[in-house]
């Protein structure tokens, strides 16, 4: 058990390398979710996968001829990425595109591609991980992999809002395809004996490749554009958060509700909740017109909004910007207003996890890590 355990510490310590820290517990939780995932023999494997998608060549050559020929190790990384251990990829080989594999972090990443399959013990461990950690994985002050946007409410000057920001605009001008598939966090509380009062789970959307890759892992259905907008249009009904990743052409848009989604569930508990999110805009309340009904207070997630003598007001330090409020006033008293200093997310994936790396690890490890992964070398 111990030399078990010895591949998974190593192997914990690897994926703590990657841009979204994997930082060890005292208790061990860190290694109980590494051995739900990866059996001894392909947690040696996966310490030969790097950060960026890889050709089998390449990988098989790096464990010298431990796993067996090219195609047996092909076959072991194919089942690796279909339980959500790794992820598969495009990569160069010989000047042609072929199928590669790579790491995952844990979040965004290995926790998501549990859905449709999570277990008691594991949601145990990641939810005792989570607790444990420090730093949570989850939050950041800086670069995070996720942001939160207007659900679907008018904003600032026609014009002046950014295309990353409106994600109905960003969803007609974007070519697709698209996807949908069920929330894993609803599922995690499913595995716990608690349902979801905002009802259907199929509300996670991912877009482009994303959308095929999940697809194909059997994760996805796909969809067309009328139907993810009609998506959308159902989770602003049902009081749920836009969380799209923090790009600006995001690869999914999480529908979350305040009582499942491992983000939100956390933030509430923070004192100022909107120092952890990327946002653009808080609701501001027109007293003059406020009628004091408390919809407001009903539809927020971070507890941001209360009433006083039958008038609104808004914890500033709480509000996330989501528009839940707005959305739903009918004497529009309560409106989203653009902050002063407004946030231009990364331009892809490959930028955000750039500048993750970057205010994790400071400019020089930043960069040596970044030319690793340029020359080929493993990260």
């Amino acid at each position: 058990m111990k030399n078990q355990d010895a591949v998974y510490r190593r192997l914990r310590k690897d994926l703590d390398r990657l841009p979204v820290a994997f930082p060890s517990t005292r208790t061990g939780t860190d290694l109980r979710l590494l051995k739900h995932l990866f059996s001894p023999d392909e947690a040696e494997i996966a310490l030969a996968l790097n950060a960026v998608p890889e050709p089998v060549e390449k990988i098989h050559r790096r464990l010298r001829r431990k796993s067996g020929t090219p195609d047996e190790l092909r076959l072991i990384l194919d089942r690796m990425c279909q339980k959500g251990a790794i992820l598969g990829g495009m990569a160069m080989s010989k000047g042609k595109r072929v199928l590669g594999y790579s790491k995952a972090p844990l979040v965004v990443g290995m926790f998501e591609l549990q859905v449709n399959r999570l277990t008691r013990d594991f949601v145990d461990a990641f939810h005792a991980y989570k607790d444990e950690t420090q730093p949570n994985p989850f939050f950041s002050k800086k670069t995070s992999q996720m942001r939160t946007v207007p659900i679907n409410v008018e904003v600032g000057e026609p014009g002046t809002v950014g295309l990353y920001d409106d994600v109905r605009s960003y969803i007609h001008r974007t070519r697709g395809p698209f996807a949908v598939m069920n929330c894993v966090c609803r599922q995690a509380q499913g595995t716990l004996g608690h349902s979801c009062a905002s009802g259907n789970h199929e509300t996670c959307l991912t877009l482009g490749s994303s959308a095929v890759y999940m697809q194909k892992m059997g994760h996805a259905r796909l969809i067309s554009r009328d139907e993810i907008l009609a998506v959308l249009d159902s989770a602003q009904e049902r009081g749920l958060v836009l969380q799209p990743q923090n790009t600006q052409a995001p690869e999914f848009i999480c529908c979350c509700c305040k009582d499942c989604c491992e983000v939100l569930v956390g933030a509430r508990k923070l004192p100022r909740p909107s120092e952890y999110f990327r946002t653009n805009f808080q609701a501001r309340v027109d007293q003059s017109l406020c009628k004091g009904c408390k919809t407001c207070v009903k539809r927020c997630p971070m507890d941001a909004v209360s009433v006083a003598e039958k008038v609104a007001s808004v914890d500033e330090g709480r509000c996330i910007g989501c528009g839940l409020c707005a959305c739903t006033c009918e004497n529009e008293a309560i409106r989203l207003r653009p902050l002063g200093e407004q946030s231009v997310p990364p331009r892809d994936r490959q930028i955000m996890y750039q500048k993750i790396m970057l205010d994790r690890f400071g400019p020089l490890r930043a960069i040596a890590k970044t030319a690793r992964v340029v020359l080929g070398m493993k990260l």
